[in-house]
């Protein structure tokens, strides 16, 4: 069967037209930012043409793909909003599994529109938007959208001229965009009826069942960390946003407090694994083996500074051995007994020259904090 050379595609609007993504507006805090999403439409991509010096070839190898087309609504307004938002995207399509959203195998694509209106005039209409096509990272994404709001703006200021309608590709080498042809309109893609296959009506209880069928959508399981376990909504996107970490922190915070589990796992455990470039799923220190060290604490066997020095031990040395073992075989127990503790203040206070010395030192530095000395 000789694949096509002309795109197909299937208008799907009915059931997505009022939906929404929320994703971070900002990378290192987690401010939601709804974004509205237009249309899901299902394509099948076409071939292309690659135009040479001397020749222009057709390259057939994506001809007859399926793909899935979700079209968002202009309701970015910055390179990092619009990179959160792929983020987001690419994290739920993972999740669900719809694809593995690797971008720089073609899993997954980006086309980008930008178009520019006077600061602060939020009544203001939008300028004529610009297509930008050929990015396939996050990062070209954002610098896609930076080269063009300049460019688009350096324009209007220069020759007080709008800006054409256009489609452009970006160059990852130069990070600047550059002019491929002039945008068509919508009449301009010249649609027409594909007469094989009719009009398919998508019943509503088909819907309610393949929303059943879903697993625990990222948004459902932010709120669920948030509302169960005390956490930010910072903390709960970190963590639904590391595969495989949800579960890991939930075995680890079952029947001990939340915060104490949140903080061991979101800060000392994931410096560790960072460190060594380390999936949680490989992690020598297990959930069960950081929850014994957590018991430890909470019932003041070890002190939080050898906890530290104890889930470093775990991670690098002794990766199998039990907490409550690796403390009693370095003597890192608490010693909290007052008998204990009162022989080894008889022991030091029978010692004049050293207590003597240790006098002295105070008093000096309480004279010389206060400014007297």
């Amino acid at each position: 069967m000789r694949p096509r050379n002309s795109s197909q595609v299937h208008f799907v609007s009915e059931h997505s037209s009022s939906s929404l993504l929320h994703a971070a507006a900002d990378a290192d805090e987690w401010v939601e930012k709804q974004v509205r999403i237009n249309r899901i439409q299902i394509e099948q991509d076409s071939g292309k043409s690659l135009h040479m010096l001397d020749a222009t070839h057709v390259d057939l190898n994506r001809a007859g793909t399926g793909l899935m087309e979700i079209v968002f609504e202009p309701d970015l307004r910055s390179a990092a909003e619009a990179g959160q938002v792929l983020r987001e995207v690419q994290h739920l399509l993972r999740h669900i599994g719809t694809c593995d959203g690797n971008m720089e195998d073609g899993s997954m694509r980006c086309d980008l529109n930008v178009s520019v209106r006077p600061k602060a005039a939020e009544e203001h209409p939008f300028g004529e938007r610009v297509e930008v096509k050929n990015m396939n990272s996050i990062r070209h994404l954002m610098r896609a959208v930076e080269f063009e709001m300049e460019r688009q703006v350096r324009h209007i200021e220069a020759t007080g001229l709008p800006i054409e309608k256009e489609t452009r590709t970006f160059d990852a080498a130069t990070g600047m965009t550059r002019r491929m042809r002039s945008k068509e309109g919508a009449k301009d893609y010249r649609f027409f009826p594909e007469p094989d296959l009719p009009p398919l009506v998508i019943s509503a209880t088909f819907v309610d069942d393949a929303k059943a069928s879903l697993p625990e959508l990222p948004d459902q399981m932010k709120a669920r960390l948030s509302r169960d376990y005390g956490l930010s909504a910072y903390e709960s996107a970190i963590l639904v946003h590391t595969p495989h970490a949800v579960a890991y922190f939930e075995e680890v915070a079952t029947g001990r407090p939340h915060r104490l589990a949140s903080n061991w796992v979101l800060n000392e455990l994931f410096s560790l694994l960072k460190a060594t470039n380390t999936d949680i799923r490989e992690s020598p220190v297990s959930p069960s083996r950081l929850g014994e060290m957590l018991d430890l604490i909470v019932e003041e066997t070890i002190s939080g500074k050898i906890a530290k020095e104890l889930i470093q031990h775990m991670y690098y040395e002794d990766t199998t051995g039990r907490p409550v073992d690796i403390v009693e075989r370095n003597g890192w127990k608490l010693i909290t007994d007052d008998e204990t503790l009162c022989a080894y203040c008889r022991n030091v206070v029978t010692n004049p020259v050293r207590v003597s010395h240790s006098l002295e030192f105070i008093c000096w530095r309480v004279l010389g904090l206060s400014g007297i000395e």
